[in-house]
């Protein structure tokens, strides 16, 4: 806790080696809705409740009025950092000895600063749902919900990439031809390779502050746990014209959260015990009035919070659906291992920098700042929720065609939060009643515009559904801007 570095390395630490606890942002996290992209019209039974409840009580086109779901999985990553092979080869490990020259450094800092990442991976453990004749319907579903996206200030990325060779430090300690350390002063036509460099410093009085090197940088990570219930009723049914309305309620136990808000000047955490971080290393850590328990349980929550959503659909002529939602009204309240970054400076540095691509690689180059920050311990913290704002327009004809739009717009600036409006439009093709061809367009949010595709298959009469689906196949023919992203579904029922 005592290096800027973890605050960024934890959230690709979370995401790159803990697969198994995380679930998705804003699009569906549903394998037969990720294919188009398009999931407000179309969400059906405990699908419903993360997109819009009022299409609880919607037909299906099938007889059977229950659903039932487990494990429906969802992840993906979208980065201009990197592009798709360094990307594949730093997650398969395959970079480890593709060793970057200090030119090459000083040229990703210009291309990468204040480029984009987000992260979004979904896990639906259970869904089930169902419908009555007169009552209308009822869902309830259990998730794990992960959210990230950075924007790294280029001072920052400076430091990330260039390390003790960065120009924001002074002074040199290097290694001696008799094997004593020497300290100099930075030459100014600096060349990595003439020196043993161990580590670099700059002098306190002219040394930059934490919250100053953060500058513009955006970081937003959550992980909330969701238990979720949804109702949903037909109000008015005619001939041409039906009107639906829904609300879902959602209880949320934070299992973390971290949030670098540069403009505002804003550093705060939250973690759970899992994440293992030693907060005994922080020098008033046991003031802290928040802190957990040296033994507690890895998956102790260090935040409780409650979320509301509500929406409303029409069904016109039988086919023309046109609906809109709220979701994620509410706020959590973190009151476990909560901490505040003061304002301390940065005088000192040891590793040289990010000089691989490899993925594990990079996160462990995040171990190296030295500078002393200091962390206030806080009682709790109160944060909204991602809230967002949903309408969609879809033609459906059962079993055989489905085409449709959505529009995904942030109400809030939280930093984990949609960074702008997303539009999506899409079409799958039944061919035969038994598959489902899929495909879209997805532009905003917080992504590149990218082209969806997926394929599900439905058996002995909708009773059993299962395929797989990408968020975006334009990464398979292009190198930069790549979107690694995979969906999967194998245990959806009706019955």
């Amino acid at each position: 806790m005592k290096k800027i570095h973890q605050l960024i390395g934890l959230c690709l630490i979370i995401t790159l080696t803990y697969p198994a606890a995380v679930i998705a942002q804003y699009e569906s996290s549903s394998f037969n809705l990720t294919g188009m992209g398009v999931a407000m019209p179309f969400s059906r039974d405990y699908q419903s409740l993360f997109v819009n409840p009022a299409n609880l009580d919607l037909e299906t086109g099938y007889e059977q009025k229950k659903a039932i779901g487990f494990f429906d999985f969802t992840s993906s990553i979208q980065t201009e950092l990197l592009t798709k092979s360094q990307l594949l080869d730093g997650l398969m490990g395959k970079s480890e000895n593709s060793r970057l020259t200090y030119a090459e450094q000083l040229e990703n800092v210009e291309k990468l600063a204040l480029k984009p990442t987000a992260i979004d991976i979904d896990l639906l453990s259970i869904g089930i749902s169902f419908q009555t004749e007169k009552a209308g319907a009822f869902a309830f579903a259990l998730r794990d919900k992960i959210d990230f996206y950075s924007q790294i200030d280029r001072d920052l990325t400076e430091l990330l990439w260039l390390g003790n060779q960065s120009p924001y430090f002074d002074s040199l300690v290097v290694m001696a031809t008799n094997n004593a350390d020497s300290i100099i002063a930075r030459p100014e036509n600096f060349d990595p390779q003439q020196f043993s460099i161990i580590s670099a410093f700059i002098d306190p009085s002219q040394a930059q502050s934490a919250k100053q090197l953060i500058g513009n940088t955006k970081l937003g990570f959550t992980w909330f746990r969701e238990f979720s219930a949804g109702y949903g009723k037909r109000l008015i049914r005619t001939s041409d014209f039906e009107f639906h309305i829904g609300i879902g309620a959602k209880y949320l136990l934070g299992q973390g959260t971290i949030e670098i808000d540069g403009e505002k000047g804003e550093v705060y955490s939250s973690l759970s015990p899992l994440f293992t971080i030693d907060y005994t290393m922080l020098e008033n850590a046991p003031l802290n009035p928040s802190a957990l328990p040296t033994d507690a349980p890895g998956l102790k929550p260090v935040g409780k919070g409650f979320g509301i959503d509500f929406g409303g659909t029409c069904i016109v002529k039988k086919q023309w659906i046109i609906n809109a939602a709220v979701n994620d009204i509410g706020q959590i309240t973190w009151d476990g291992n909560v901490y505040e970054l003061g304002d301390g400076k940065v005088t000192d540095i040891d590793d040289s920098g990010i000089e691989s691509f490899d993925i594990f690689q990079v996160i462990n180059s995040f171990n190296g700042l030295d500078a002393i920050l200091k962390w206030k311990g806080l009682e709790s913290r109160t944060t909204r929720l991602n809230t967002t704002a949903r309408l969609g327009v879809g033609f459906e004809k059962f079993q055989k065609l489905r085409i449709g739009f959505d529009l995904i717009a942030p109400m809030n600036e939280n930093q984990a939060n949609l960074q702008r409006a997303a539009i999506n439009a899409g079409i799958e093709f039944s061919p035969w009643p038994w598959i489902h061809l899929q495909t879209g367009f997805s532009d905003g949010g917080n992504y590149a515009p990218r082209m969806p595709a997926g394929i599900y298959f439905t058996t002995k009469e909708g009773s059993h559904e299962f395929g797989v689906a990408s968020r975006d196949i334009l990464t398979f023919f292009q190198d930069d801007n790549p979107t690694a992203s995979i969906a999967m579904g194998f245990l959806r029922f009706r019955y």
